[in-house]
C-alpha cells in the first residue's frame, strides 16, 4: 500500500525500554506514526513487539522513554524516571486508542449489540439512544448486522474477532492498535477478520499491527518493521522491505515465514 500519511504525528515513541526483572526486552525503540498510515510489526515471538502494543495504552509501563499521542505526552523521562500523565489527562490520551487483543475478550453474558454499547455508555457517558444507531451501523461494516443480538458463545472465532473490532471502533478511536488479532483463529476463519481490517486501512484508519500475516503486512500496510531480541532490526516500506531486506536476520525470518 502507498504512503498515505498527511504529515500529521498520530504516535510518537522515543527511546523506549522495558524490562521484567532483569529481562530486558525493549531495548531503546523510537517509533512514528502519522494519520492514515498502517505500521505493522513482526518479528519472532519473545521479540518484545506485544510488549511494545501494550506500552502504547498503558497495558504496560514503560521503565525509559516517552510517548506522545496525538502531541500529548502520556509518558515523559524526568530525571531517568518514566512520569504518567495524571488522572483526566492520562484517560483522555488513551481514548484515543482503541486495542484488540489475541483473545477476543468480549462479555459472554451480553449479546453482540451491548458488547458495543457498553464502554460508550459507561465509560463517556453516553445514552443507548446516541450510540446504537453507531453501534448497528458498525456491526453492518464488519458484515454481522444480523447477529446483534446473538451472544459471543453462538458466534464462530471470526465473528467474534470482528465484534471485538466493532466493540472498539465504537468509542471513535483515532489509532487501533491489533494484538495479533488472527492467532487464535482457524486458518479459515482468519481471512474474514483481515478482509475487516484491510477495509479499515483502505479508509485510512491510523493502525499499528502486531501480525505474523505477511500478506497482511505486504498488502495492507504503509510501513513494515522487524523486531528481534527487543530491538528494531530493520525497517521500511512493504514493497523493498518483502522485496530486498537489507539486514540477515530480516532475511532469515522471512524465508521462514513465506
Amino acid at each position: 500500500m502507498a504512503n498515505t500519511n498527511t504529515g500529521e504525528v498520530m504516535l510518537k515513541m522515543t527511546g523506549i525500554y522495558k524490562a521484567y526483572d532483569n529481562l530486558e526486552v525493549l531495548k531503546g525503540i523510537d517509533i512514528e506514526v502519522h494519520r492514515g498510515e498502517v505500521l505493522a510489526i513482526i518479528g519472532p515471538s519473545g521479540s518484545g513487539k506485544s510488549t511494545l502494543l501494550r506500552c502504547i495504552n498503558k497495558l504496560e509501563t514503560i521503565d525509559k522513554g516517552s510517548i506522545a499521542i496525538k502531541d500529548k505526552f502520556l509518558v515523559q523521562t524526568k530525571n531517568g524516571e518514566a512520569v504518567y500523565a495524571s488522572g483526566k489527562a492520562e484517560r483522555e490520551i488513551l481514548s484515543s486508542t482503541g486495542m484488540v487483543f489475541q483473545q477476543f475478550n468480549l462479555f459472554p453474558h451480553m449479546t453482540v449489540l451491548e458488547n458495543l454499547l457498553e464502554a460508550p455508555m459507561q465509560v463517556k457517558g453516553l445514552k443507548r439512544s446516541e450510540v446504537e444507531p453507531y453501534a448497528r451501523e458498525l456491526l453492518e461494516k464488519v458484515g454481522l448486522s444480523d447477529r446483534a443480538d446473538y451472544y459471543p458463545s453462538q458466534l464462530s472465532g471470526g465473528q467474534q474477532q470482528r465484534v471485538a473490532i466493532a466493540r472498539a471502533l465504537c468509542m471513535k478511536p483515532d489509532i487501533m492498535l491489533f494484538d495479533e488479532p488472527t492467532s487464535a483463529l482457524d486458518p479459515e476463519l482468519t481471512g474474514e477478520v483481515l478482509k475487516t481490517m484491510r477495509e479499515l486501512a483502505a479508509e485510512h484508519m491510523t493502525m499499528v499491527v502486531v501480525t505474523h500475516e505477511m500478506a497482511f503486512a505486504r498488502e495492507a500496510a504503509s510501513q513494515v518493521i522487524f523486531m528481534a531480541d527487543g530491538n528494531i532490526v530493520e525497517q521500511g516500506e512493504p514493497e523493498a522491505f518483502f522485496a530486498a531486506p537489507k539486514e540477515e536476520r530480516t532475511k532469515a525470518f522471512l524465508q521462514n515465514m513465506l
